[in-house]
């Protein structure tokens, strides 16, 4: 079950940072004077909070099986961290193309013009980078590190 909560954390997480990169990027090079950063953190939050946890996460289980079944012995780092950003790339497309079939759908549309179709990809790889990178800087072995900090303990007091 912690497995399920660290990965909450990290959808938490990626949630914030997504969110603050759209708000930031809608701020800055958009026509949107009428709305401050904090109303479009706040709006982004709201939407993709759903998406990043009921999506996000199954599909982060299923990459992480796939890519621990097909894993190779001799590829570097940059070749597995390719790999990997290239499947949670995939899984970011496939859950941004569910949520906006639903949303469509719910709306009365039946049809996605090519650049709902686009913007929907990319905001798709972008929020699986997102997600990908920040699980790769919470990977802490914490077991080693309180060894390593019961280990200075002891030197300490031997002094």
């Amino acid at each position: 079950m912690s497995k399920f909560f660290h990965r909450f954390f990290i959808s938490v997480l990626s949630v914030v940072i997504f969110s603050a990169l759209l708000a930031g990027f809608q701020y800055h090079f958009s026509a949107a004077g009428e709305l401050g950063f904090g109303m479009l953190l706040g709006i982004y939050v709201f939407y993709t909070a759903p998406v990043f946890i009921l999506g996000g996460i199954p599909a982060s289980y299923a990459v992480d099986a796939f890519l621990k079944k097909d894993k190779k012995e001799l590829a570097s780092k940059l070749e597995t961290y390719l790999r990997s950003v290239g499947m949670y790339g995939v899984a970011g497309i496939v859950v941004a193309m569910i949520y906006s079939a639903l949303t469509s759908l719910a709306n009365g549309q039946l049809f996605f013009t090519f650049a709902e179709s686009f913007q929907s990809i990319l905001i798709g790889i972008v929020a699986a980078i997102v997600y990908y990178n920040i699980s790769l800087l919470l990977q802490v072995n914490w077991e080693k590190l309180k060894e390593q900090h019961r280990e200075r303990e002891q030197a300490n007091e031997s002094y």
